[in-house]
């Protein structure tokens, strides 16, 4: 029995919940992360922002 509050999809027994999140979002790049404000110096950055504002940068990989 699905939840009371679930919609039902064109799926056979395939049921979504929608919640609202509690995690904060990043001004920078919008995503929202668990660890925004975790540098002081930056309090509204998640910390992969932090990184490539302060330090070298992510390290991308392209195939």
């Amino acid at each position: 029995m699905p939840p009371a509050d679930a919609v039902r999809t064109s799926l056979d027994e395939v049921w979504i919940q929608v919640h609202p999140t509690s995690q904060a979002k990043c001004v920078r790049c919008w995503h929202l992360r668990s660890d925004v404000g975790g540098d002081p110096r930056h309090p509204q950055l998640c910390m992969r922002c932090v990184v490539n504002v302060e330090g070298p940068g992510e390290e991308r990989k392209f195939a």
